[in-house]
């Protein structure tokens, strides 16, 4: 696991850097900078409700060997959005927007939910 967590700390930043290199070419440098203060204060005013106990309460929950509720998880990628716009970079805003979709946030529970759901070997239930 340790290696996935190594690869994307190496491959997201280089990825963010040659992109901001490529977009200099298009866009002055201010812009690109304006752009990344803007997108890390709509970070931060998003994040602002947003409660840093959740993955507390998301890890006691699984070691209790229950799924999280449908709330807790939204709130939680409601938190790692705001997280992704706070960081500097073009693909770590755009994953962090793509998040505040709400199509795409309950399609993202649905999916960690049966993740949870697998990896502590309980049944599927149908909805």
């Amino acid at each position: 696991m340790w290696w996935i967590l190594s690869l994307v700390l190496l491959v997201v930043p280089s990825l963010e850097i040659w992109l901001l290199m490529q977009l200099t070419y298009l866009m002055p440098l201010s812009t690109i900078f304006l752009q990344c203060v803007v997108t890390l204060a709509a970070g931060a005013w998003l994040m602002q409700g947003e409660n840093f106990s959740l993955w507390t309460l998301v890890e006691s929950e699984l070691r209790n060997r229950r799924v999280p509720t449908e709330e807790v998880l939204a709130d939680l990628l409601l938190w790692g959005g705001g997280v992704l716009l706070i960081v500097p970079g073009f693909l770590t805003d755009a994953l962090g927007l793509v998040i505040f979709i709400p199509a795409v946030r309950q399609e993202s529970i649905q999916w960690l939910r049966k993740r949870m759901q697998e990896s502590l070997g309980l049944p599927q239930l149908e909805k």
